[in-house]
């Protein structure tokens, strides 16, 4: 993966007279990156002032209202975000590739949306699907000419730093991570044509190792910690690496709790007219199939460690009672013919959108675990509980990434994904888990 074996550690970097740089040089690829993008995104006008001028003439021969033309001009701004939010991640390895894509062009469309609604502001439903369109294209295709098929080169001044790392991306189940080349770093024309330098926040610090990542930053080389670079790789949080400190970085605050709580009840009576009939033919198909009733309950632990009742429609034979809870296998013979088909598009999952509408789950969240597994994980995995800080959810980030984990070593392996969530939890992020979880309905992924 990396040109130098990393086997040996680079010898400690001295201070050097500081090199002639010509202004270009002085920019790193990171910035180099960013600025074409800038640039494709002003290209990207003329495009729209062509629909521009194209919507002012329909208008003028009577096809369309002043509304197409004026809506389509609102379009510019959403346009302008899309390239803005995009921006925010270049620096990034391009691990969800158009899924980012797709959010950066579709999040800001729908504010715009919100406010005409809010504000009773009349708009053209065709000139705004036209910009988004025309923003979604255009965005696409820069991010693939620019971004998408570039693979990043993080510098290292020390080989420890480069196994620590390797610990990280080696956990069993995990999916792969995003292709990137490591380079060890020993001047500033190095450091400077790299996405990014990666140090070992823990490694001693001394004077002349100051001087040199200040003149780093001077040159606008970005500087992460390995822990930074594992999670921008894989989505996932280095578990040897936290300490006390990782609640500082909890991101969930009041307002996003309070408008997700809003968009959970929201949702779940919007496909409750959906949801209830299918749910009555899948448990008719479970009770013709199978002695036992059709829907399961089970006490899981939930937001704070609050236990809970949660609602499934029973996908395996009936277990006796006082059964010790286990994981479920890869073709796990307990698992019914119905019981098959469910699991794979998630229909045993639809009595969960009760526990929804009563507040103990979210649409979104870390899954809940039985209440047993949950007092061996604690006493085995430091931070297990840190996953309940967020309310559980009937999809999760870890879901989406690896799927069922079916074993101890796996289960480390999904904590690490749910604490990326609770640390990152945002409505962009919840978005991408909701469009990655419509593709895992739709082609079953991960079923077990």
């Amino acid at each position: 993966m990396d040109k130098a074996p990393g086997t040996t550690p680079a010898p400690r970097a001295a201070p050097v007279p500081r090199p002639a740089l010509a202004p270009h040089a002085t920019r790193s690829e990171t910035v180099r990156r960013a600025s074409r993008m800038l640039a494709w995104a002003l290209v990207g006008l003329l495009p729209f002032s062509l629909c521009a001028v194209l919507a002012e003439l329909a208008m003028q021969a009577g096809h369309v209202t002043h509304v197409f033309p004026r809506t389509l001009l609102w379009g510019v701004v959403p346009y302008m975000l899309a390239f803005m939010l995009l921006h925010r991640s270049l620096h990034l390895p391009a691990m969800e590739g158009n899924s980012l894509v797709g959010l950066a062009a579709t999040l800001p469309f729908a504010a715009l949306l919100f406010g005409f609604a809010v504000l009773h502001v009349e708009y053209s439903r065709g000139a705004l699907l036209l910009a988004w369109l025309t923003t979604l294209a255009w965005i696409w295709l820069g991010y693939r000419r620019h971004v998408r098929n570039y693979v990043p080169v993080f510098g290292y001044t020390d080989a420890a730093a480069l196994t620590q790392l390797r610990q990280v991306l080696s956990m069993p189940g995990a999916a792969p991570p995003a292709p990137t080349r490591f380079e060890p770093i020993h001047t500033l024309q190095e450091a400077v044509h790299c996405d990014g330098l990666m140090l070992d926040r823990n490694a001693a610090a001394d004077p002349d190792r100051t001087r040199l990542l200040a003149r780093y930053k001077l040159s606008h080389v970005r500087i992460y910690s390995v822990e930074r670079v594992a999670e921008m790789l894989t989505g996932r949080v280095g578990l040897d690496h936290i300490d006390e400190h990782f609640l500082d970085d909890h991101a969930a605050h009041y307002l996003y709790g309070y408008v997700k709580r809003l968009v959970d009840v929201g949702a779940a009576l919007v496909l409750a007219p959906l949801a209830l009939p299918v749910g009555l033919l899948v448990a008719l198909a479970i009770r013709l199939d199978s002695r036992g009733p059709a829907l399961f309950r089970q006490v899981r632990v939930g937001l704070h460690g609050r236990p809970f009742t949660m609602l499934k429609f029973r996908s395996m034979e009936a277990a006796p009672a006082g059964a010790d809870a286990r994981f479920a296998t890869h073709a796990d013979p307990r698992v019914t013919r119905v019981g098959r088909v469910i699991r794979k598009y998630r229909l045993d999952e639809i009595p969960q959108l009760w526990n929804v509408l009563t507040g103990e789950m979210s649409l979104i969240g870390p899954r809940p675990e039985q209440a047993p597994m949950v007092e061996r994980f604690a006493d085995t995995i430091p931070y297990y509980p840190y996953r309940h800080l967020v309310r559980p959810g009937l999809s999760g980030w870890a879901q989406v990434q690896q799927g069922y984990a079916g074993s101890h070593a796996e289960t480390v392996t999904k904590l690490s994904y749910d604490l990326y969530y609770v640390k990152h939890c945002s409505f962009a992020l919840d978005l991408l888990v909701a469009i990655k979880t419509v593709r895992i309905l739709l082609t079953g992924y991960g079923a077990r």
